[in-house]
């Protein structure tokens, strides 16, 4: 099997997304909720970038609008990413993953008393740390899709299963606590002001969508692997890769709730925010 291949673990992915880091002066009770929320946004492409907001509220988000940093492309999930203005940050954050994974693994050999050079090579072969248009793998990682190298090269080590679902997880989870305060809330902030610049307001955007609007033509894009590069083990793992797959009921349920409630999130937080 080629190293570099990106063999998404279900099992793994839907751990981590539960996964409740411990608290400490960087993830405390108070940010539990939106930590969760943005776990699950990420999982879901839910982010209410502005193609979203096209989708969900085109009477207040018209479709000639584009990303307010660059201002000629579509502001979607996937180029949430690619952007310029957070191009860079968000490649230092992944950097940051990569470095902390390698630690984890270093710790662990001396522990283990064993080489993890192969172990190393194995997750630096991986195609997941550099962002561009074409590489899934990337947006994946981001997403929480993560792959069954990470758990394994620990297994190899000699490190428990569970022990190693936990590394991982903890992990993951700081990557996603940087990409929320370095990215995601300056992207809410300068949102925020821009909505106050143009007369979109915390009433508007609560007040009902009315009714008989056309629907955007934007399609989301969508960073799911290949059905070829799903490592799937077992029947729980099945029925949520599926649910993604076919947007059964519950999922899309899930979905609507999710953007629901982060756009009230949001219109509490620019209020917040603008006031200082």
């Amino acid at each position: 099997m080629d190293s570099s291949q990106y063999l998404v673990n279900w099992a793994l992915t839907w751990y981590t997304l539960m996964f409740q880091p411990k608290y400490d002066n960087f993830f405390t009770k108070e940010n539990v909720f939106r930590h969760h929320t943005m776990k699950f946004q990420l999982f879901l492409e839910d982010l209410p970038t502005l193609e979203s907001l096209k989708r969900t509220r085109p009477d207040l988000y018209v479709e000639i609008l584009t990303c307010r940093s660059c201002e000629n492309q579509l502001k979607d999930f996937m180029y949430l990413f690619m952007c310029k203005k957070c191009h860079s940050k968000l490649q230092q954050i992944l950097t940051s993953y990569l470095n902390h994974l390698i630690q984890k693994l270093k710790e662990a050999s001396d522990t283990a008393n064993c080489n993890y050079s192969s172990q190393i090579d194995r997750i630096t072969s991986l195609l997941c740390w550099t962002f561009s248009s074409s590489n899934w793998s990337s947006y994946s990682l981001v997403r929480g899709c993560l792959p069954t190298a990470f758990l394994e090269s620990f297994e190899n080590l000699g490190i428990p299963h569970l022990t190693a679902m936990n590394v991982v997880a903890a992990i993951h989870n700081n990557f996603v606590n940087k990409f929320c305060k370095r990215i995601w809330n300056s992207r809410l902030y300068n949102k925020g002001i821009w909505e106050h610049a143009i007369n979109i307001t915390s009433k508007l955007k609560q007040s009902s969508r009315p009714k008989g609007l056309s629907k955007s033509s934007y399609l989301p894009y969508s960073s799911l692997p290949p059905l070829t590069h799903v490592d799937s083990r077992d029947s729980r793992t099945n029925w949520l890769m599926n649910s993604m797959k076919y947007r059964l009921s519950w999922f899309n349920h899930m979905s609507g709730f999710m953007g629901r409630l982060m756009m009230l999130l949001n219109n509490s937080f620019c209020r917040m925010e603008c006031q200082f």
